[in-house]
């Protein structure tokens, strides 16, 4: 749950207003992970349902395959965003910040230069947000108004 601390038990910066440990981080990578893949899944499902079974077995596998790739991504973008937005007490702000920095990735790769490429930078981008949104209960906050 969320942990309010007094400053005289705050472990970290007195400026730090949200702080997320190493589980949350975990968690948020984890719920990338599957949001990303059923972000692709889901139409193929509507598309075709008689090949639901191989649709959903093909995605699992792709979820454990995929959660390497997604988790050092992961971990070297979201540590430093994390640490950057520590200051930033709106939570949603944080969200944001991590659905742009989500599709942002994406432009040295060519992510925006037309408008069929547009679905994989905004399924990162969306990925990103709701693993930032998951993780809303796990961090812990400092509400003390002084920053000293």
């Amino acid at each position: 749950m969320s942990a309010t601390n007094s400053p005289a038990l705050w472990p970290y910066d007195a400026k730090d207003r949200v702080v997320l440990g190493w589980k949350g981080l975990l968690v948020g990578i984890l719920v990338a992970d599957v949001a990303f893949f059923l972000f692709w899944a889901i139409p193929s499902l509507s598309s075709t349902p008689s090949h639901a079974s191989y649709t959903l077995s093909i995605t699992l596998a792709a979820m454990i395959i995929g959660f390497i790739p997604i988790g050092a991504v992961g971990v070297a973008v979201a540590w430093p965003l994390g640490l950057a937005l520590r200051p930033v007490r709106n939570q949603w702000l944080h969200v944001a910040a991590f659905f742009a920095a989500g599709a942002i990735i994406c432009v040295p790769f060519g992510g925006f230069w037309s408008a069929t490429a547009w679905a994989f930078p905004l399924s990162i981008a969306f990925a990103s947000g709701i693993a930032r949104l998951s993780v809303w209960k796990l961090v812990r906050t400092n509400h003390q108004r002084s920053l000293t």
